[in-house]
């Protein structure tokens, strides 16, 4: 794997990986658990950027490894689910080889290895990143990439510090262009490829004096767009100029003013920190949290001691204090889904912090091993009561993720029901009723207006209403005219598995009699 490692470690590591590799092929999906897994499905299928298959910003690196697994007989979701998984084994040696590299310089050779075992077991177990590597969704594969590209940064600085500048320069292009091409796999991750870029340009001008600093930045974002370019160029060959920028403006407009859950839709400062809290804490770390499962309690005393660990090592100037690339990126990614993702409904969007907050752990639990022989113990105990709990944790999540997800359930509702002629109004759903409820005819309502007026064109039979598109003020609209409202259908299921829609329920809506 790399020098210094004993055959026992790489044998070690190679189990851990391949664990991880058959857990998730084992619990993978073969649904479509919301609208954005249909669309990656159906652009495995057939790419379409007019008919967002799938959605801006299109995906095409993933969408391409999808479709080359789609090549050797997979359907596309299983193709999407293969690439996930193989993308979620993949992080577990990345992040073990990130641990390691942040462990190294102030610790002996057993603690670099120590670390880097701890990570990978440490990752295997993660309920965030396990069921994450069962969706059919770009958001593993993202991180595995962008995860790859800083261990290249991270490595590279070690062989710099080790007197070898030309390896080290190379280790950083090859970073550069990675991150590049990562782009093209999840586009919203781009704050760590500009953070990570803009600190190796700023070293590379700082060696080149006044005369060269220009040069140099140029050059490091040369490296960056040629990565980049590498499957810009194909999507512009591939989709119709017109159609490429007109849908991509849209989507773009779309997401930053209507649907995207940034802080312009969602600007409430304590919804933002509340959803950061819970979003970190117990989902990208499974945290205890009042109505997380109970065994988390349990775990909850390592996972501090081991964050404390981190803290520790950072505090005394550790290796992750001298790896301006990998903070950079991990403070500039946090502002970023702060205010410019969806993080108050979808914790997901901290997936890419994942592998640097558990390789800072794994190398803060050596740190702190070194420094208290006397206790040196307990870092291994805390790591090894974590990652059996997380293990448990995520075994417990993967199997409920395999039943499908409320949305799912409601489609193959209304795809076995009779239908009684009542309309389905829905706001998300439409698509996903059209392709996996053949002959439903769902009509899609963009705003509470529309929705009323909808619902006073109906007949005295009513209409069906899935429930994210029922807002509280539609509610309150209906309790005044003495409409029911009641449940027809719901399978709801942990909101650590679904977050966004957890109880999603499909609704049916009676006028009262004269209303």
């Amino acid at each position: 794997m790399t020098a210094g490692w004993r055959r026992r470690d790489r044998l070690a590591m190679a189990a851990l990986v391949a664990a991880a590799l058959a857990l998730r092929l084992a619990l993978r999906i073969d649904h479509d658990e919301d609208i954005d897994a249909l669309r990656f499905a159906l652009g495995v299928e057939r790419f379409d950027v007019a008919a967002l298959r799938p959605h801006a910003p299109y995906y095409p690196v993933f969408i391409a490894a999808a479709k080359l697994c789609a090549l050797l007989g997979a359907s596309p979701r299983a193709a999407l689910g293969v690439v996930s998984a193989a993308a979620g084994a993949a992080t577990v040696a990345l992040t073990a080889l990130l641990a390691r590299e942040i462990a190294a310089g102030t610790s002996p050779a057993w603690t670099e290895r120590r670390a880097a075992l701890a990570a990978a077991a440490l990752a295997l177990a993660s309920p965030a990143l396990w069921l994450a590597s069962e969706k059919l969704l770009s958001d593993m594969a993202g991180t595995a990439v962008f995860t790859a590209a800083l261990w290249l940064c991270a490595r590279a600085r070690r062989r710099a510090l080790a007197g070898a500048p030309a390896r080290a320069a190379a280790e950083r292009t090859a970073a550069l262009v990675l991150l590049g091409v990562g782009l093209g796999v999840r586009l919203s991750y781009f704050p760590i490829a500009l953070a990570a870029s803009a600190v190796i340009a700023h070293a590379d001008a700082r060696a080149a004096g006044a005369g060269g600093a220009l040069r140099a930045w140029a050059a490091r974002a040369g490296d960056l767009a040629a990565g980049a370019l590498a499957w810009l160029i194909p999507l512009v060959i591939v989709a119709p100029p017109r159609d490429l920028v007109a849908t991509t403006w849209a989507q773009g407009i779309g997401h930053f003013t209507r649907w995207g859950g940034s802080a312009i839709t969602v600007p409430s400062p304590a919804a933002r920190l509340g959803g950061a809290a819970w979003g970190i804490w117990a989902n990208a770390l499974g945290g205890a949290w009042p109505d997380a499962p109970a065994a988390r309690w349990i775990g909850a005393p390592a996972l501090a001691l081991l964050l404390g660990a981190a803290a520790s090592a950072w505090r005394r100037g550790g290796a992750l204090r001298r790896q301006p690339e990998l903070w950079a990126a991990g403070i500039t990614y946090f502002a970023w889904a702060l205010l410019g993702q969806n993080t108050v409904h979808k914790p997901r969007h901290w997936l890419p912090l994942v592998p640097l907050l558990i390789a800072a752990m794994a190398a803060g639990a050596g740190t702190l091993a070194q420094l208290r022989r006397r206790l040196a113990v307990l870092p291994a105990a805390a790591v090894a009561l974590l990652a059996a709990q997380w293990l448990a944790d995520g075994l417990a999540l993967a199997r409920i993720h395999r039943a499908p997800s409320p949305a799912a359930a409601i489609v193959a509702f209304l795809r076995d029901r009779a239908d009684d002629g009542r309309p389905i109004l829905t706001r998300d759903l439409a698509q996903m009723i059209e392709v996996g409820a053949p002959g439903r005819r769902p009509r899609r309502v963009s705003g509470d207006a529309e929705l009323l007026r909808a619902l006073e064109q109906a007949g005295p039979a009513g209409v069906l209403i899935t429930g994210e598109a029922l807002s509280p003020a539609v509610r309150a609209a209906l309790a005044a005219r003495g409409d029911a409202v009641s449940i027809l259908f719901a399978r709801p299921r942990s909101r650590y598995v679904d977050a966004l829609w957890s109880d999603l329920a499909l609704l049916e809506v009676r006028p009262t009699l004269g209303s």
